[in-house]
């Protein structure tokens, strides 16, 4: 098997190791897999998915590192009339995630980041303002702009030996309908190579001499143009066009039963497609609570675990919208990239529509679940400046690294570093993302 390639979640997994994994006994499914490799008692299909379910019950542990003791300790320094009802409420409500660890619930690693979403923090507001400003300017004036410079960077661990060869990448923008004028300004630690500004997948890639604390880094510069799309007059005048062959990405845009009826109860016949995308945006913003995520290397669909979950981040919310508008004859893409204010960088993902003889369209069903209207329609056709679309594709990544597991194989917004004999832990490396110049026009 490919490390990082995650296309053997289309097969099934063998009965006796799935009872163990489904049942959360990581141990004796790890225990069961050792022993079946060891022993040559699989085929190649087998062996393959063997291997990817072995990595993934490693990312499961990563994931969930809290049991219920620990969590309720730290959900009680975070608020200290908490109890432990308050974290079982959280649990039943699926408010956060949780898993089986040898027989034991555990909670995700940012079960509180999650739950802190949930609160209207300052920062919160000051954010909101920002796509309030952008979705007030398009409806106002039909066109917006913003310039970007960002430093994208990461630190090596602070064990890390003097004098150590490391390979870093770092994601890079690519061109696309809504960002142009790319440039790359400047660098630091020993930059060997970019990828193409086309490229489904963009990095910057490194290779050095480093120690505790130095830093590989690039500074770029970008700018972001959108032209406002009003939905409504489009979809009156939208023509009835030849639905789209759904296509199919394994191992994440894939079609099941489930999805092919979910989709179908949606649209409920309707023949009008921006009518049928609207109708999915609808149901995701308004069905899905958000909540930090497992890796997603650790599920094996993502729209599907959206949609029984009723709850996803970005990435989830998006993978879902894609798929079910595919099955109903929606051509849609995945957008990945970072999320830019003139305040700090984070990760996100989105989606893009398109209908034949109307245009392409973006989607945000995350920022789109907003209570507020103007931006729950915002996101539906239209966006906001405060972009870093840095990959097209969903689990692009199956290059090997030393034969080595990226931290992230399915997107590309965070930093990846290998040594020559072991890759290092996402949770050891130092980020260093921020904001150098950031000015709407």
């Amino acid at each position: 098997m490919n490390q990082n390639d995650l296309s053997p979640y289309r097969y099934p997994l063998r009965p006796d190791v799935r009872m163990f994994s489904e049942a959360g006994y990581v141990t004796e499914a790890d225990f069961l897999i050792e022993r079946l490799l060891k022993d040559d008692a699989v085929d190649q299909f087998e062996r393959e998915r063997l291997l990817l379910e072995k990595h993934r019950l490693s990312e499961l542990c990563s994931d969930f590192p809290y049991d219920g003791k620990e969590a309720l300790r730290l959900l009680k320094e975070n608020d200290p009339s908490a109890s432990e009802t308050t974290l079982t409420e959280y649990r039943l409500s699926g408010k956060v995630p949780t898993a089986l660890v040898d027989g034991t619930i555990h909670y995700h690693r940012r079960f509180l980041d999650t739950v802190g979403k949930q609160v209207m923090s300052e920062e919160r507001k000051k954010d909101l303002s920002y796509r309030r400003s952008v979705a007030e300017q398009l409806r106002k004036y039909g066109h917006a702009e913003a310039s970007l410079t960002v430093h994208i960077g990461v630190a090596m661990p602070k064990d890390l030996p003097s004098g150590s060869n490391v390979h870093v990448e770092l994601p890079l923008p690519v061109t696309s309908m809504m960002t142009h004028d790319v440039k790359i300004l400047r660098q630091g630690g020993g930059l060997v190579s970019c990828d193409a500004e086309k490229s489904r997948r963009r990095c910057a890639r490194f290779d050095g001499k480093a120690g505790a604390g130095d830093e590989f880094w690039i500074e770029y510069s970008l700018v972001n143009s959108l032209q406002y799309q009003d939905m409504e007059k489009l979809t009156e005048c939208c023509p009835i066009t030849k639905p789209w062959k759904c296509k199919e990405e394994p191992p994440y845009l894939v079609k099941t039963p489930y999805l092919e009826d979910l989709a179908s109860s949606i649209c409920d016949g309707e023949r009008n497609p921006l009518r049928r995308a609207k109708r999915i945006y609808e149901y995701v913003t308004r069905n899905l609570r958000y909540s930090y995520m497992p890796t997603y290397q650790s599920i094996a669909n993502l729209a599907e675990y959206g949609a029984m979950m009723r709850s996803g981040d970005c990435g989830i919310k998006a993978s879902l919208f894609i798929m079910l508008c595919r099955l109903s004859g929606i051509k849609a893409d995945w957008r990945g990239g970072m999320y830019a204010t003139p305040d700090g960088i984070s990760n996100h993902d989105w989606a893009l529509f398109a209908i034949p003889e109307v245009g392409s369209f973006f989607a945000d069903c995350s920022f789109g679940s907003s209570e507020d209207p103007l931006l729950h329609e915002q996101y539906f056709g239209n966006l906001d400046l405060m972009r870093i679309p840095c990959c097209s594709v969903l689990a692009h990544a199956k290059e090997i690294h030393g034969g080595f597991w990226r931290s992230d194989p399915t997107d590309n917004q965070n930093a990846e570093a290998w040594l020559d004999d072991k890759p290092l832990s996402r949770n050891d490396l130092i980020d260093n993302r921020k904001i150098v110049s950031f000015s709407f026009r």
